[in-house]
């Protein structure tokens, strides 16, 4: 009895292969049917030996790639450089004036502002001495006063021939004098009030204010190290790039650094100053710019490294770096036209990290293979893989 099979639920090689072993297996067949059997053996044998040459062959008609689209971008011209971090602003605060520190008016690694009070000296003797030298010129000023009466009156009693010319000019050199004495206390006077406000120490600008190097009742002369103060909000970066780069470097353009401490992060800035000398020993150009640092991620004395845009190219055609194929005269690409692959030679112009610049050979929109190329010949065709 005949068993019904259905090949639409089996897979086709195992059924091939079942029927084989059905048919070539059986051994009640009579011998008028050897023939028949042996013939449907055959066959079998033959569909299973075609089956993967077949499989081979369509795979063949259509070579698997990856494309991608010929896209036009802007382009930064760009000279890598390394350099500093230097601050705009930073002083160390010094006493102008010898005595006592009386106190510290900041805590250590905090922002003050401008004309903070940051120290304050013993100003007793100073207010003494200012004390006095008021009191001499309220004396002077009196003193000044009557002789300006002396004076003008043996002034015109001489006009009147009433006195003589000697006692008119006794007047006049007293008169002079204390007018001369009174100027000198004025100006002491201003010179101790000086004195008195270099007791207070301020800053001279906003910034953050480092480690204090004196305690409250040391003595300090004048010079002596007190605190640094720097201005970090913005900082300036002091770079070299080599000295071929010498015109086209130029206040103005923008840089782009990072630092150590933030390898993905980048910090933009503008450059001020380009130096008109090369340097001898490195044959290297310096060139400086300020770098905004709001955030205070920066600090001076960091190392960085700077790229320079030295220019921008608008809008150039690019593709995958992978797409090109090397010649013994340059460059290639396969372009996809109509489902099959043509060779292009190309001229390549900038690159960078994972595209080149394509100056001749496609454009802006054409499909091109990216990968799989190494499997394609010219004409052949090619399928999107999955």
């Amino acid at each position: 009895m005949t068993k019904h099979i259905n090949f639409w639920h089996i897979p086709f090689k195992k059924t091939i292969w079942w029927a084989l072993g059905s048919v070539c297996g059986n051994r009640e067949a009579g011998g008028h049917k050897i023939a028949t059997t042996l013939f449907a053996c055959i066959t079998a044998l033959i569909v299973i030996t075609w089956m993967p040459a077949a499989a081979t062959a369509a795979e063949k008609d259509c070579v698997p790639i990856k494309t991608a689209t010929v896209r036009s971008m802007d382009l930064e011209r760009k000279v890598r450089g390394i350099g500093t971090l230097e601050a705009i602003q930073q002083v160390m605060i010094r006493p102008e004036v010898n005595g006592t520190l009386e106190a510290v008016h900041f805590e250590e690694g905090k922002r003050v502002k401008k004309d903070e009070l940051l120290f304050s000296m013993d100003d007793d003797k100073i207010k003494d001495r200012l004390q006095a030298q008021q009191a001499a010129l309220e004396e002077a000023k009196a003193n000044l006063e009557n002789a300006k009466l002396v004076y003008d009156r043996r002034l015109r009693l001489y006009k009147q021939d009433l006195g003589t010319e000697e006692s008119r000019d006794e007047a006049r050199a007293r008169y002079k004098a204390l007018l001369a004495s009174v100027d000198r206390i004025k100006a002491e006077i201003e010179g101790i009030k000086e004195t008195l406000a270099d007791t207070r120490i301020k800053a001279p600008f906003d910034g953050f204010i480092g480690e204090r190097f004196v305690d409250p009742g040391e003595w300090v002369d004048v010079g002596t190290q007190l605190a640094p103060l720097v201005e970090t909000d913005r900082l300036k970066i002091v770079f070299t790039i080599p000295e071929r780069y010498l015109g086209q470097a130029r206040p103005g353009q923008t840089i782009r650094l990072t630092a150590p401490a933030f390898p993905d992060k980048a910090f933009t800035g503008e450059v001020y100053f380009v130096s008109p000398i090369i340097r001898q020993d490195t044959r290297s150009l310096m060139v400086k710019a300020y770098v905004e640092n709001t955030n205070l991620m920066l600090a001076p004395g960091g190392f960085a490294s700077v790229d320079l845009i030295v220019d921008i190219l608008k809008q150039r055609p690019v593709i995958p770096e992978e797409a090109l194929v090397p010649t013994r005269t340059g460059y290639m690409v396969y372009v996809v036209e109509a489902d099959k692959a043509k060779g292009r030679d190309v001229d390549i112009g900038l690159r960078q990290p994972g595209i080149v610049e394509i100056k001749k050979g496609v454009k802006a929109g054409d499909t091109i293979i990216q990968s799989g190329h190494i499997s394609v010949s010219e004409g052949d065709k090619v399928c999107e893989k999955d």
